[in-house]
Order: C-alpha cells, then sequence, then structure tokens
C-alpha cells in the first residue's frame, strides 16, 4: 500500500494566526504505486488545465472544476482510499495548556483521575479553556517553544501566575479549587516539570503539523490493517523544517515493540505502526500523488471554511468522504464526540455499589495526593536546608 500526503495551513510557531485558524492534512492510500501508475493520467489532466502539474491555489476554483470529473474518474479506477484530518489550532493551545501543568506525575496537586481518565482530563480542558485568553496561551506555546531553559521556566511560571489569576471565573466550585491548586503547585515547584528541550525537533513536536501527522500515521495504518496491505511507502509533501521531527516520529512508531498499552478509561493502543514503511519528501512535481491530493485538501479547506467548492468539486469531495476516514481534534470534533460518551456514561445505572467504590476510589487517590506533597516538600526542603 502507498499513501501520499499533503498539508495546508502551516504557520508554524504563529499559532493564533486569525488567517490560517486551521491545519489541515490529507491522505491518499492506494494498493499500487500510484506514482508509477497513474503517471500518464495525472499529466495529462495537468495538460488539460494548461499546468505542468496540480496546485489547486494556483489553478483557482474555475479550473479545479474544470478538471474534477477527470479526477474523480482517476480515484474509481485507483480504488484510493483517503483520511482527513481537521487541527483547530486553538483548541490545541487549550491541550497544551493541560499536558503542561496538568500532568499529575508531574504537578503532585492534580488529582490522578483529573488527567489519567481521558473523559474527565477533556472535561477539565474545555472548562480551562473558557478562562483561557490569547495571552495566556501565546505565553504558554512561547515556553515550550524557547531555546533556552531559562526563558522557558520564566514564561512557565508566568503562565500559571495568569491562569491562577483567571481561576475565579471558571464555570465551578471543584474545577476552580483543581486549577487553583494545580497552578499554585507549578508555581512554587516549577523545577519539577519537563517543559524544555535543547533539541529543535523536540521543540517542534508542539506544532500543529507534527500532531497532525501522529493522527494521520495512525489512520493510514489503520487503512492498512483493513486492506490486510502492508504500508510500502509514505510520500510527504516536502517540509524544510519539519522533516526531521517527521522522520524521527516515524521511526519510532515503525520500530516501536508490539505491546499493547492500556491507558485507564480509553482503547487498548499498540504503539506500532506502519511497520516496514519507508518515508520519502517529495514535491507535487515530481509526484502524481502528491498533485492529487494537493486539490483534495485544497477543496476540503474550502468545504470547512465555506467557500465555494463548485458542483463537481463538490462531488469529488463526496466520494472521498465515502471513502474515506476523519479526524477532527477541534473545540466542536471533540466536543461532540465527548457529548456522546458522557450522556451514555451519565445515563448508565449507578448503584450503591458504584457509588460505594467511587468514594472510596476518591478518598484514596486524596490520600495519595497529600502523601506525595508532602513527601516532594520534605525532600525539597532537606536538599536546600545547608
Amino acid at each position: 500500500m502507498y499513501a501520499y500526503v499533503d498539508e495546508t495551513g502551516n504557520t508554524g510557531n504563529r499559532i493564533f494566526d486569525p488567517d490560517q485558524p486551521l491545519f489541515i492534512t490529507a491522505a491518499m492510500m492506494t494498493r499500487c504505486n500510484f506514482d508509477v501508475i497513474q503517471k500518464a493520467s495525472v499529466a495529462a489532466i495537468a495538460k488539460k488545465a494548461g499546468v505542468q502539474a496540480l496546485h489547486a491555489s494556483e489553478l483557482g476554483i474555475g479550473k479545479v472544476e474544470e478538471i474534477a470529473p477527470d479526477l474523480l474518474k482517476l480515484l474509481k479506477a485507483a480504488n484510493a482510499r483517503f483520511f482527513l484530518s481537521r487541527l483547530e489550532k486553538r483548541f490545541l493551545a487549550a491541550t497544551k495548556l493541560i499536558d503542561t501543568y496538568f500532568d499529575c506525575g508531574e504537578n503532585l496537586a492534580v488529582p490522578w483521575q483529573m488527567y489519567s481518565l481521558r473523559k474527565l482530563r477533556l472535561l477539565l480542558t474545555f472548562k480551562v479553556a473558557s478562562v483561557l485568553t490569547e495571552a495566556i496561551a501565546q505565553t504558554v506555546w512561547d515556553c515550550l517553544t524557547a531555546k533556552r531553559e531559562g526563558t522557558s521556566i520564566a514564561l512557565f511560571v508566568e503562565g500559571a501566575k495568569a491562569l491562577l489569576g483567571n481561576a475565579h471565573y471558571l464555570p465551578d466550585a471543584r474545577s476552580e479549587q483543581v486549577v487553583t491548586e494545580a497552578m499554585q503547585w507549578a508555581i512554587d515547584h516549577p523545577e519539577n516539570f519537563s517543559i524544555h528541550t535543547k533539541r529543535k525537533a523536540f521543540r517542534y513536536s508542539h506544532s500543529p503539523n507534527f500532531v497532525a501527522f501522529t493522527s494521520l500515521v495512525m489512520g493510514i495504518d489503520e487503512v492498512s490493517k483493513a486492506w490486510s496491505s502492508p504500508v510500502r511507502e509514505i510520500v510527504h509533501d516536502r517540509q524544510v523544517e519539519m522533516q526531521t521531527t517527521l522522520r524521527f516520529h516515524h521511526e519510532i512508531v515503525t520500530n516501536a515493540s508490539e505491546r499493547v498499552f492500556h491507558w485507564p478509561g480509553s482503547a487498548p493502543i499498540s504503539m506500532r505502526q506502519v511497520a516496514g514503511s519507508a518515508l520519502r519528501m517529495a514535491t507535487e512535481e515530481t509526484s502524481p500523488g502528491l498533485q492529487v491530493i494537493d486539490v483534495i485538501s485544497w477543496l476540503f479547506r474550502r468545504a470547512l471554511t465555506g467557500e465555494d467548492i463548485g458542483s463537481d468539486g463538490e462531488r469529488l469531495l463526496q466520494r472521498v468522504f465515502r471513502r474515506g476516514r476523519q479526524s477532527d481534534f477541534s473545540f466542536t470534533g471533540v466536543g461532540e464526540e465527548l457529548e456522546v460518551e458522557m450522556r451514555e456514561l451519565m445515563n448508565a445505572p449507578f448503584g450503591e455499589d458504584k457509588q460505594e467504590f467511587s468514594r472510596n476510589f476518591r478518598a484514596k487517590t486524596e490520600q495519595n495526593r497529600q502523601i506525595a506533597m508532602a513527601e516532594y516538600a520534605s525532600k525539597k526542603a532537606a536538599s536546600l536546608d545547608p
């Protein structure tokens, strides 16, 4: 199986660029080498459009509408499958803040279940997002991407203080308590947080490009397993800044253990994905597959933003939707998914036995939290005692 990947909406660390709030990633997958088999067909379509290679942003909606029927016919002949990903940059910023300050392995003031259980972590994310200003989010983003450790720590404390100042605006008393205690502990003990890395490749791992790529690789792996066809090659639109980071992730997941991890409250997951595949960076000029997915991702972005995609463009995109999988990493997408999960959970029977278990569980985790904070304070005081 072969995969061809395109992305749009890259603004680097300018996470809050109002002109590009979304980061879009799309992949086309075929059982055979599309670049070799369909080279002449794509060249003929490009010639019809009067260009050497298909670049949707240069063609414009008129030319794309003209060649959309030809592309639809080509995709049917190739029996292509797709993966589409929408990443909302503001939602990514909110999740990065939660991971930075509320990881209970680093912030000992955070109750274990508030971070370790996915549903509760997402609920906390949405609540914190309601009091998260762009200035605070930018401070945290600058903290994570700072080149110097001292700068990173200073921004970390600054962000915690700012969020602490907004805690009283949170929608309920419990979330206010959790955030207040967590931020105060972070301010007092920044040394216990892993917030800085010297390697540029690791700093880039916070970017929308990297986060979307991890989701994309999982999507390609799912199609590979559904087809019972191993991934031979992933052809990615060339990224000068990001290619080292993307290659690093690809190398990790392709060589990871097949061991299955069971995270609390989540489905089992294996780190090993697209095993045995190669990752090749290319340009549209050298890859017909990239030309086709460039047009599809361009249409997908326009559809998301309410721009005209034409009737033939819509038919082309409908084919992609029917033959594709989607990932929606946004307030709307994740919120709708969480709402369904919470509705099922809240409507499930909750007898006395489960209530008793819950009370005991919360009491135990609270006891563990208090012990951990006391032990840390004691060790820290001892290390500072001359």
